[in-house]
């Protein structure tokens, strides 16, 4: 999939729900520009690096479409912005964001309770 993707310049996900978009962070990964549902997952994720469209409206599609296909600039600033959002998801960052959380966890518990009220299981 990933070889298809880098071939491609665009990719468009007109959904009407999508809790979180794999294959939206697999293509930004492979370095396209996003054209999205203007749902709030799409935004919240996405948000200044995709052009956002009502999934509904499909006048609103071919525009954002003849948009990119025409406009080299804009195209390569999406494809570039998308692609380096993708890089905040990678396996080691979100492996060290919860280490992070795990510790200050254990961390706050440890000032909060007694000492002999702690119990850490391996």
């Amino acid at each position: 999939m990933r070889a298809h993707l880098q071939h491609a310049a665009i990719f468009v996900s007109p959904a009407l729900y999508e809790p979180f978009g794999l294959c939206i962070l697999e293509a930004a990964a492979a370095g396209c520009a996003l054209v999205l549902s203007d749902i709030p997952t799409f935004r919240e994720l996405w948000s200044g690096a995709a052009l956002f469209v009502d999934p509904a409206d499909r006048q609103a599609l071919h525009r954002a479409l003849a948009h990119l296909c025409t406009d080299e600039r804009e195209r390569t600033r999406l494809q570039r912005a998308a692609y380096e959002y993708s890089l905040t998801y990678s396996l080691a960052r979100m492996t060290s964001a919860y280490l992070r959380l795990y510790e200050g966890l254990l961390t706050s518990r440890r000032a909060t309770a007694p000492d002999d009220a702690i119990e850490v299981r391996a």
